[in-house]
């Protein structure tokens, strides 16, 4: 077959031109002319830096000329468009947001195209980010259903709470009745907490959940009711026990939210946590030693698990709790009723990890002008950074939640530490939150109080020079330009930038309770 080798190189070095237009892309009306200063609180049309994302026609483009130059070979014309396309992509890393445009419902599933969201079996399943606490993800989250040996971490948090790990406890009758999976326990033996522990939370041994409730409470029954008690306390609604081990039981159930906040509080703990990361144990026993390993499969096949609780009834189906940690982030997922909840939860990590940004949405001591309910409008400033992971084909659908109303006032002079209010507006007298949202989706609480309560200090953010770099040249934005020592502009629309490096994550929602929608 005769390749028409002149024809093919035109063709590669037009979608190489092709990629170069996209790349730059035409000019925005109303864009500052090239070498103005950038535009900071509102947020221009123009192209948003994403880590790793990458313009999706360049990205074709690249590939198509790659296609073409491995039809012609070496050849020379066809090798450099390959090159064009593809060093364009990587030098500029920069993505339109939006351009995928996709909103997503309440449960998190993809009203467009874009972003998939992670394909899950579970019932009900749950993933946010553990340090913030901010959801990512739900899918009848709030539905009470069986969760089978997930309820032996609400046991090992009591057990650890109440108990020394190095006490030893002989194991009574209470225990050698408990049917399904055990240690085998028998009347008089001798084992320590820790080792019992391991027997629940390795082996997932319904025998030494009660071992430990008889060590803790003298007896299952007054160890449960202690359960419910500090399910109470933690404010898990849907959630109610009726034994420590967790086999299928009328009203022994939880939710995937309430289940995230209890592991939530339970990986607070380093003891806790070496428990459920520990891949393999053994233990003495009467006539030998007691040898398992993990019943969480995620231990060894993702290399960034760092511990879970897995759990299966006929009632409650596949279940699973886990964290994983990867760039300095760390998950929390569950997956309740899966037919795979390996599958489901790895799934959900790898969404959370790379669909993704942490982003700047306001600075502290920025000023803020809400439409007022009665017509007119009140004047505010930002108390602290709010931040917030924002997936990548959101970041241009960032907006204050209903019914908040930012007023736009690009003619308004920069803030400055008085921040006073803006004309037109009133002072408001209080402090209020409201909701900064994406794809209808609450992301994270901005903060707001009366004009001049917050100064606007140097320092805890990146210089300018710094900031720049960090997000690229053609980058925007307070976190991309604008260090705290300088004159912060008012908002006039909600748009985000990369968080400078260094930042400490603010809590969202340490017990993933969200405010009421």
């Amino acid at each position: 077959m005769s390749i028409n080798k002149s024809r093919l190189a035109r063709l590669a070095t037009a979608l190489a031109l092709l990629a170069t237009v996209v790349l730059q892309g035409p000019a925005v009306a109303g864009s500052p002319p090239v070498g103005a200063p950038p535009v900071v609180g509102s947020r221009p049309a123009a192209a948003v830096q994403a880590v790793g994302a990458r313009t999706v026609a360049a990205q074709a483009a690249g590939e198509q000329a790659g296609e073409a130059a491995g039809s012609a070979g070496s050849q020379p014309v066809a090798a450099a468009a390959v090159a064009a396309a593809a060093g364009a992509a990587e030098s500029r890393s920069v993505a339109t947001p939006g351009a995928l445009g996709v909103a997503t419902g309440e449960d998190g599933g993809a009203a467009g195209g874009g972003v998939a969201p992670p394909r899950v079996t579970a019932a009900s399943a749950l993933l946010a980010d553990e340090q913030t606490g901010q959801v990512l993800f739900q899918h009848e989250a709030r539905q009470p259903r069986a969760m089978a040996s997930t309820t032996k971490v609400m046991t090992a948090l009591l057990a650890l709470e109440q108990l020394d790990e190095r006490r030893q406890v002989v194991i009574g009758t209470e225990p050698t009745r408990v049917s399904e999976e055990s240690l085998e326990l028998r009347g008089g033996e001798r084992l320590t907490v820790h080792q019992l522990l391991l027997g629940l939370l390795v082996k997932s041994a319904n025998d030494a959940a009660v071992a430990l409730a008889d060590a803790v409470d003298g007896s299952e029954a007054a160890f449960v009711r202690r359960m419910n008690r500090r399910a109470a306390e933690l404010g898990l609604d849907a959630t109610h026990y009726v034994t420590s081990y967790g086999l299928d039981r009328p009203g022994h159930q939880t939710s995937a939210r309430d289940l995230a906040r209890l592991w939530e509080v339970a990986m607070r703990r380093a003891d806790f946590r070496a428990l459920v990361s520990t891949r393999g144990a053994q233990l003495p026993g009467p006539s030998q030693e007691r040898k398992f390993t993990n019943t969480n499969q995620l231990l060894g096949s993702y290399p960034w698990a760092v511990g879970g609780k897995t759990g299966f009834t006929n009632d409650a189906g596949r279940c699973l709790v886990a964290s994983a940690s990867r760039g300095g982030r760390r998950l929390v997922a569950v997956a309740l009723g899966a037919t795979d909840a390996f599958a489901d939860v790895r799934a959900l990590f790898e969404y959370g990890f790379t669909a993704f940004d942490w982003v700047r949405l306001a600075q502290r001591g920025q000023a803020v002008t809400l439409a007022a309910p009665a017509g007119g409008a009140n004047s505010y400033q930002v108390t602290t950074d709010a931040d917030a992971l924002v997936r990548r084909d959101l970041l241009d659908e960032l907006a204050l939640a209903p019914p908040a109303r930012l007023v736009a006032a690009p003619s308004a002079p920069p803030a400055t530490a008085s921040a006073a209010a803006q004309p037109g507006s009133s002072s408001a007298g209080g402090t209020l939150t409201v909701w900064i949202q994406a794809g209808g989706q609450r992301l994270a609480p901005l903060r707001l109080a009366p004009p001049g309560s917050v100064p606007v200090t140097s320092g805890g953010a990146p210089a300018a020079s710094e900031a720049a770099s960090v997000a690229g040249p053609d980058a925007q934005g307070p976190a991309r330009g604008a260090g705290l020592g300088d004159a912060i502009p008012p908002m006039s629309t909600v748009w985000g930038g990369l968080v400078p490096p260094g930042s400490t994550p603010a809590a969202i929602d340490p017990f993933l309770r969200r405010a009421s929608s």
